[in-house]
């Protein structure tokens, strides 16, 4: 049943003219005519009696009037909640995030986020992750992506789960080690590399695995722009560590993973008991259905809701 014929039915009732039913519509007469019989052939009843100088609703098209004023309504309703919530939402997104998850694997996300809501802007700011954990104790930040590896079950942290994906060594496509099935971590003594900084969580990663085989690579470079460990893995300076979802975005670059099939968990994490504001809530409570089990943004995820 076509909405739109019942709403032109119920006009011409209530007005019991179909000249002033079209010009409330801002309709022809003869397309409300039309529109009228249509539904009534559809219906297999009479709803309008036209005998008289008024027109006057049958004991069905009384019945049907005042059922159709019921879901006119309802779906008026329906369509000003809907719309509220798609233009409800004003205001700033702000995260935390290390460059590799930002990169690589926030921009659908913030992007589908936005898209549904056309009111809203979005800050991303880089730092490390240790730095953003600070910063959500401190209350400093509201949201921040976290490494959840080594984070205490106390810890006053809420936490959306993102991604684990294991770490990689990663290098130009000609390296020696490009064909390897894996590297033990023994191997990078003395081997070039390019590296974060320190403080960020894949530079903490690669710290932990070579203080516990007391190995020391050859640092040739340590930034905290990922574009530029980029550009030098892809000139031989070094290897780098990253995750498999930076390898699968780059092309020209192998990803080997370490011996011990070592990963990292990241997280969106807030600080827990917090008040956030409505739009970081929103994509807070939002994010969890977005996340595919394989670790990246859901492609055929449902709409963004507030």
């Amino acid at each position: 049943m076509d909405l739109r014929k019942l709403h032109i039915f119920t006009t011409v009732a209530r007005l019991g003219s179909f000249s002033q039913a079209a010009e409330t519509l801002h309709m022809a007469q003869p397309a409300v005519s039309i529109a009228v019989r249509k539904l009534e052939e559809e219906l297999g009843v009479a709803l309008l009696d036209r005998s008289g100088r008024r027109v006057r609703t049958t004991a069905e098209g009384l019945e049907l009037q005042q059922r159709a004023a019921n879901i006119l309504d309802q779906v008026e309703a329906l369509q000003h909640t809907l719309g509220e919530h798609r233009q409800l939402l004003r205001g700033e997104l702000t995260i935390s995030c290390p460059a590799m998850v930002a990169t690589y694997f926030l921009p659908q996300l913030v992007g589908d986020f936005l898209a549904y809501h056309p009111g809203l802007s979005a800050s991303i700011s880089q730092r490390g992750t240790n730095d953003i954990k600070q910063q959500l104790l401190r209350g400093e930040a509201e949201l921040g992506v976290i490494s959840e590896d080594n984070l205490e079950d106390t810890a006053p942290l809420e936490r959306v789960s993102l991604m684990e994906q294991p770490i990689l060594l990663c290098m130009h496509a000609e390296h020696p080690w490009a064909r390897r099935r894996e590297i033990a971590v023994e191997e990078l003594q003395d081997s070039p590399m390019v590296v974060y900084e320190s403080g960020y969580f894949i530079r903490d990663r690669l710290d932990a695995l070579c203080r516990a085989k007391g190995v020391r690579p050859e640092m040739r470079m340590q930034t905290n722009f990922l574009p530029l460990l980029v550009s030098m893995v892809r000139q031989g300076i070094g290897t780098t560590i990253g995750l498999k979802i930076m390898i699968a975005a780059e092309p020209g670059l192998v990803g080997v993973p370490l011996e011990g099939n070592a990963k990292l968990r990241m997280a969106l994490a807030r600080r827990a008991g917090s008040k956030l504001s409505r739009v970081n809530q929103a994509f807070f409570d939002w994010l969890p259905n977005q996340i595919s089990p394989d670790a990246s943004p859901a492609l055929e995820a449902g709409r963004p809701g507030d």
